[in-house]
């Protein structure tokens, strides 16, 4: 409510920064992984004295270098900017609650390139030893960059005593921060094997190609046996209010907004399966056959699975972007009932600034943009225009005061934040919403 509003027509903002987000996901957990994988791999040339595997190591890190420091850092610059337009409250909170921790992963992620570039640049420039060396030092590097963005991502969830304390050690040692870890790494090994994937069924030596693509596929084991434990770990240690939703989204299946999570739930679990069944009867059992192309859909599966699974722990912490501190929209828990008694507008200054005509209409088109655009459009992305329907400004009143969270009848209390505004900004928004379908027909 303190910054200017970035309209997205159609999508919506938050699906610009999801479609952002997965992508530097998938490519940021190779920048892990990966470091896992070439350590693991050059130390097996090592021990097996391999030129052949030393040569795959050293083309392998050419395309490692590539997509983790040029796309990988190209879609991370992408995400701030993007996070910054859409929420800007809540990326000012992150940063003025995390500043320490955010130096902290700075200086990481320094080490972390700084260390990825000498590993690239020295092949068979410095001895075998030091250069397994390197890898190992870029692996604990990426590693510690993730335990601090680890412990804010899970903090937007469960901030745990930090909403007491305002300590910011308090919300990156979160309740779900080691789980959650756990997790993050097994994922992160996975698709490091994914990636390997490609690269290995390119090499011309029939034998070494068998040897690697099946060293590969084994990376995808741990998170398959291990990741039903750790994510049992985590769920049990998120709200039980979330909880709730997630059955209710199952039981209700296909209808209501609740659905939305368990649709995302299902395709997790559908793609994971598919993945560990194409894993065991592809590049495991059979993997003469294991083609390149095969290896790009495998890879295309993984970006499913992963975007899925992102897409349903971003769901869990609705309707707040960081959980029962701020809402989606950017206002904080605490302050709804100062501007139900006060006024939305008479505190926005930046909604004042840009609605130079102040009429009734004009008025409620920005209490639309600045308290529903967080997850709705006009006429797009969970559209308005569809949702309204044919309701009267009556009705709509009536559904804003029913959005109360003190209201135990709510059936919206897990998803939508409750309208912040008086009695008169309500029949405003009312007035405005209750109009689009006839403005547009």
């Amino acid at each position: 409510m303190n910054y200017p509003i970035w309209i997205v027509p159609q999508i919506g903002g938050p699906w610009v920064i999801g479609i952002i987000a997965i992508i530097h996901i998938f490519l940021s957990h190779f920048a892990v992984g990966g470091g896992a994988f070439l350590a693991v791999a050059e130390w097996l040339a090592y021990k097996r004295n391999d030129s052949r595997l030393y040569d795959y190591v050293k083309s392998h890190s050419r395309f490692f270098i590539l997509v983790t420091t040029v796309a990988g850092a190209s879609t991370g610059v992408a995400i701030w900017f993007s996070i910054s337009l859409v929420s800007p409250d809540g990326t000012a909170s992150l940063i003025q609650s995390f500043t320490l921790a955010w130096a902290l992963e700075y200086l990481f992620f320094v080490g972390e390139l700084a260390t990825a570039f000498a590993y690239y640049y020295s092949w068979d420039k410095i001895s075998k030893e030091n250069h397994l060396l390197l890898a190992k030092w870029y692996f604990a590097m990426s590693v510690m960059t993730l335990a601090v963005i680890n412990g804010i991502l899970t903090f937007m969830l469960t901030p745990g005593r930090w909403v007491e304390t305002r300590y910011w050690l308090d919300g990156v040692l979160n309740e779900t921060y080691l789980p959650s870890l756990v997790i993050r790494l097994l994922i992160m090994f996975a698709i490091a094997g994914m990636y390997a994937l490609v690269t290995a069924t390119r090499i011309k030596d029939e034998e070494l190609r068998v040897y690697v693509v099946k060293f590969c596929a084994k990376w995808l084991l741990p998170v398959f046996f291990l990741g039903p434990i750790a994510s049992f770990w985590y769920l049990s240690q998120v709200p039980q209010v979330t909880l709730e939703t997630i059955f209710t989204g199952i039981q209700s299946s296909g209808v209501g907004n609740f659905s939305v999570l368990a649709r995302a739930l299902y395709l997790s679990l559908v793609f994971s399966g598919t993945i560990i069944v194409f894993a065991y009867f592809g590049p495991y059992l059979n993997p003469k056959g294991f083609t390149f192309k095969i290896a790009l859909l495998f890879m295309l599966c993984g970006f499913i699975a992963t975007g899925s699974t992102e897409w349903m722990r971003e769901m869990l912490r609705k309707p707040y972007v960081v959980y029962n501190y701020m809402y989606s929209n950017g206002i904080r828990k605490s302050q709804v009932e100062e501007l139900r008694e006060k006024g939305f507008l008479t505190q926005a200054k930046w909604a004042n600034a840009t609605n130079p005509v102040k009429t009734d209409t004009t008025c409620g088109e920005k209490l639309f943009q600045y308290q529903c655009m967080a997850c709705h459009t006009v006429d797009g992305y969970r559209s308005m225009k569809r949702l309204i329907g044919e309701r009267d400004e009556d009705s709509i009143v009536s559904f804003l005061k029913m959005m109360d969270p003190k209201n135990k009848e709510n059936p919206y209390k897990g998803i939508m934040p409750p309208f912040a505004g008086t009695e008169n900004e309500a029949k405003m928004l009312a007035k405005y919403l209750a109009g689009i379908n006839k403005t547009n027909n």
